[in-house]
């Protein structure tokens, strides 16, 4: 079992900032989740001596991090287990298959619709899956310590789910 917790990323230094200090902190890339809109300025995101850790969008995330079609919101980038859960969602419905797999990395369904609209405005999702609540407290003082938006965690969600 595992707890997620999740914000709202204003722009890319700050998606940079967040991911680079929660791997400081030690929380593998595997239990990090990013969505954000694809655009012309995502070259920001090679790694440079200001900004991010080599590690953070360099080679160690390059077979982890993807672009694909989201129906409803169009290109997007994708990494971590919400690759998993968009690969596995049903292309039925525009907006369903993305508040799908905003549940499926255990995001409330109640929740889920906001973090879509906020996306779909060119904010960027991060999730972290936590099994402890010292690792949760982390990731909350990490996304408090850098302003994002939006933070929140839900219920316990099943390692199987």
């Amino acid at each position: 079992m595992y707890k997620p917790i999740f914000c709202i990323c204003q722009d890319m230094r700050q998606t940079a900032t967040i991911v680079n200090n929660l791997k400081m902190a030690g929380i593998s890339s595997n239990e990090i989740s990013l969505l954000f809109p694809d655009s012309p300025t995502l070259p920001q995101l090679q790694p440079n001596a200001e900004t991010l850790d080599q590690d953070v969008f360099g080679l160690e995330w390059a077979s982890k991090i993807d672009s694909l079609d989201i129906p409803g919101l169009g290109r997007c980038v994708a990494a971590g287990p919400i690759m998993i859960e968009l690969s596995r969602t049903p292309k039925a419905d525009q907006v369903e298959e993305l508040i799908d797999a905003l549940i499926g990395v255990g995001i409330p369904a109640h929740e889920a619709k906001h973090y879509q609209s906020k996306i779909k405005a060119g904010r960027t999702l991060i999730a972290v899956n936590t099994a402890t609540a010292e690792t949760r407290d982390a990731a909350n003082t990490i996304f408090q310590q850098a302003e994002a938006e939006d933070i929140s965690s839900s219920e316990e969600v099943s390692l199987n789910n």
